[in-house]
């Protein structure tokens, strides 16, 4: 399949506008056991928890809200192990299993936050590609798809690249595709917007703007 590849845009941003809601901050108010706000705002609310999270030791704070939004797929040790390792590293860029990245990213950033730098600082990339295929489709494209149009412009010692040659070159499913796109978004006219980690794709990554391409289709 051909595509005309288009980079529209690339920004690096440090929180994911909307990700949490009203309900999260109540509930992990809840969790710190702060007192019952009121009929705060959900700017309010973000500034009370970020009071009630530094009330907290930071590893014990990390590991509440790991416990809170993670507990039931995370055992009590890899808990333990990733409130101590978030101290030291980005676990949204290292954490081994990367279907995590994503809300790894979104705890990071409310510790950063409430302890003012104490956690390393994560940021994530926002990506405005236009992807025009030649020949009229009714092919949805995916995370998997886009990624593999993207390839041809990224650098060749990207991290994807060389972890997921593979997969970008159709030799072999790309399952990870959607745990390295965090959130896809399709836009109007071939336009799709894209939020992933820095780690995986920045705009130091890109080598060039435009480039027709031909990418592989699992059957």
């Amino acid at each position: 399949m051909i595509y005309d590849v288009s980079l529209l845009d690339v920004t690096s941003i440090n929180e994911i506008e909307g990700r949490w809601s009203h309900d999260d901050y109540m509930a992990l108010l809840n969790v710190f056991e702060f007192g019952d706000p009121g009929e705060a705002t959900d700017q309010d609310l973000k500034e009370l928890l970020y009071m009630a999270i530094s009330d907290f030791e930071p590893q014990i704070a990390a590991a509440l809200i790991l416990q809170h939004q993670l507990g039931e797929e995370l055992n009590q040790g890899q808990i333990e192990q990733i409130s101590h390792d978030m101290l030291k590293e980005n676990v949204a860029e290292h954490y081994s299993d990367i279907s995590f990245h994503s809300r790894l990213f979104d705890i990071n950033e409310l510790l950063y936050k409430a302890y003012n730098g104490k956690f390393p600082h994560a940021k994530a990339s926002v990506i405005k590609v236009q992807l025009v295929p030649h020949h009229k489709t009714d092919m949805v494209v995916d995370e998997a798809i886009a990624l593999k149009c993207l390839a041809p412009i990224i650098n060749d010692h990207s991290v994807m690249k060389r972890l997921y040659n593979n997969q970008l070159a159709g030799k072999e499913e790309f399952v990870e595709a959607a745990a390295i796109i965090w959130y896809f978004k399709t836009l109007e006219n071939d336009e799709y917007e894209i939020i992933t980690s820095h780690y995986w794709i920045n705009d130091a990554a890109f080598t060039a703007l435009k480039k027709e391409v031909n990418i592989e289709i699992e059957d």
